[in-house]
């Protein structure tokens, strides 16, 4: 893991495998928050003023967003079989999906 130097008023430079991995560009727009004693930025792609994502973009937020549903089922599962959370874990994978087709059934009309 890269080490990032804290720079005055508080700056931080993402470094460039991540900037590039993500699609990060100058004047992108991102959210921080404390998670759990860390600093967790997160790209708030829905900031752009297409209001589109680009395909590489969508790609990662959803993928973002499949493993941030896949850690809330994994905390709230501690102790339960492995089948179980698989079952979960696909249904959760269904709901993504749902919701997906609505917004673009939605997007359509």
């Amino acid at each position: 893991m890269p080490e990032i130097k804290i720079l005055q008023d508080g700056r931080v430079t993402i470094p460039k495998y991540i900037r590039d991995t993500l699609g990060l560009k100058k004047g992108d727009i991102a959210e921080a928050k404390l998670e759990d004693g860390r600093i967790v930025i997160t790209p708030n792609f829905s900031k752009k003023k297409t209001g589109k994502l680009p395909p590489k973009r969508a790609k990662v937020s959803a993928w973002n967003e499949l493993q941030r549903v896949m850690n809330n089922v994994h905390e709230k599962n501690k102790g339960v079989s492995e089948a179980e959370v698989s079952a979960d874990i696909q249904h959760a994978v269904a709901e993504l999906r749902q919701e997906e087709y609505e917004k673009k059934a939605s997007r359509c009309s």
